[in-house]
């Protein structure tokens, strides 16, 4: 992995600051990791590559592998294209978190991308063919679905039941 793909890995503790769904237990023991990388096109094949891998190593498999690694994927795109983290400069935050029953993952980009046409007027592409399929998929192949955002910063994330 080149310098440009990575700025910086570690490990963390509580990656997570949106609150748990209803019924979720307390005091569960979870194995985490947070990566962070520049937002660019190999961004998201390298991102792809970390949830198949951690997911992997914390002995998760088969169908779980496939549909976390298309989720992220999608998760990533958005993210690239959406908000400021797909520019020049931009930083992408992948975190994933697998407990006994269910895996977490979640893409934290640089927040909404200034959309104007030059003329100070706010482009929208509602109505554009190529756009809005992605939730779609995502609500296919993952148990939960959401996003959150603060002042600088959009949160998408997704969780799979582990049975």
């Amino acid at each position: 992995m080149t310098e440009s793909q990575r700025l910086r890995e570690y490990d963390a503790t509580g990656p997570f600051d949106a609150p748990l769904p209803d019924g979720a237990p307390d005091g569960v023991t979870t194995d985490h990791t947070v990566w962070s990388c520049v937002g660019n096109l190999t961004a998201v094949r390298s991102i792809r590559a970390r949830v198949r891998d951690f997911l992997s190593r914390t002995g998760h498999a088969g169908p779980i592998l496939d549909d976390a690694e298309l989720a992220v994927s999608e998760l990533a795109t958005n993210a690239l294209l959406h908000s400021r983290s797909g520019r020049i400069g931009g930083v992408m935050t992948l975190y994933i978190r697998v407990g006994a029953d269910r895996v977490r993952v979640a893409i934290a980009d640089q927040g909404a991308k200034d959309a104007d046409d030059g003329e100070g007027r706010v482009v929208s592409r509602q109505g554009e063919g190529d756009y809005g399929r992605g939730k779609l998929i995502i609500d296919s192949c993952t148990s939960r679905s959401g996003e959150y955002w603060t002042e600088a910063t959009h949160v998408a994330w997704f969780e799979i039941d582990v049975f």
